[in-house]
């Protein structure tokens, strides 16, 4: 089934399962590791400034559809 889906539909059903997930999040657990790279971040600062949410997913989809474009 998933296999007869566009990329944009596979997205669109990404996106409905992040949102039914995240609507309970206390229902969700991380893996320790999720903890260990927090801490990690908070310690180390990034120098680059930060985007918008809108800009930052905008920047993540160029990024993954260049990744594809090139095989």
């Amino acid at each position: 089934m998933l296999a007869s889906l566009t990329p944009e539909e596979k997205l669109n059903a990404m996106d409905i399962l992040w949102r039914d997930l995240s609507a309970n999040p206390a229902r969700l657990s991380s893996p320790d590791w999720h903890g260990d790279i927090l801490a990690h971040r908070i310690a180390n600062p990034s120098s680059v400034p930060r985007l918008p949410i809108d800009a930052a997913f905008d920047d993540v989809r160029e990024r993954l559809n260049a990744r594809r474009d090139q095989g």
